[in-house]
């Protein structure tokens, strides 16, 4: 074979694979990311599930990480997930979902959901000092401190739990419901300044004095939080 024919043939096959190489590519393939999540929305606080098992990899990759950034400056991982939203006032999160496959190659989605602040229930608490406020005991007060008491009485239509409710008198000695106390609807309850066993209905104070004041004297009942619930003067005639 002659020089000049090698050469020919040589930039027919430079040219050949020039044409293959300018018409043939490899599209590379991206992972999807696909995530479902419920609820989709509520009231605060949300427990959200985050599941991604429906995203896929690249043919021939394996999803090595599932990112999560949930919205509320908070992140997460893995396939399935769940997370918790506050907030007092209404707002929509942005959630993301970052697939990162055995190729090194990442791909993100996103959506949103909507939580909004919890809906407080309120209602009127009735509980009031009601007559009898036996506050001066017959005879001497300090003998016959158990003939020294108050009644409380439920005037409202619901239960209320008298658990870490209090009642104290002007110089603030205190006396207070241990756990458990309900109050049933038109029901009443009394506390003796004295010492014996509480039951249902009647408690005792446990003190080894007088707790009210026979000329003047103020009983005020608090609730677990320390609010004032109502404040009965003591004035004696």
């Amino acid at each position: 074979m002659t020089t000049r024919r090698l050469a020919i043939l040589i930039m027919m096959g430079l040219g050949l694979a020039a044409l293959l190489g300018g018409c043939v590519t490899t599209a590379l393939l991206l992972p999807t990311a696909v995530f479902t999540f419920s609820p989709t929305s509520g009231e605060s606080p949300l427990n959200v599930l985050f599941d991604a098992s429906d995203s896929q990899a690249a043919p021939g990759g394996t999803i090595v990480e599932f990112a999560w950034d949930f919205g509320d400056g908070t992140a997460g991982q893995g396939k399935i997930t769940s997370h918790s939203y506050e907030t007092a006032v209404e707002q929509v999160f942005q959630v993301m979902l970052r697939v990162t496959d055995s190729l090194g190659q990442q791909v993100s989605i996103t959506a949103q959901l909507t939580v909004r602040p919890a809906v407080v229930v309120t209602r009127e608490v009735s509980v009031e000092f009601v007559w009898p406020f036996h506050f001066d005991a017959s005879g001497d007060d300090a003998v016959n401190l158990n003939d020294e008491y108050f009644t409380l009485q439920n005037t409202g239509d619901d239960t209320t739990d008298l658990s870490g409710w209090t009642v104290e008198n002007e110089r603030g000695v205190r006396f207070r419901f241990p756990n458990g106390v309900l109050l049933m609807p038109n029901a009443v309850l009394t506390v003796h300044s004295g010492s014996g066993s509480n039951t249902t209905s009647i408690f005792y104070w446990h003190s080894a004095e007088p707790i009210w004041n026979n000329d003047y004297d103020l009983a005020i009942l608090r609730d677990s939080s320390g609010l004032i619930v109502t404040i009965y003067p003591i004035i004696s005639c």
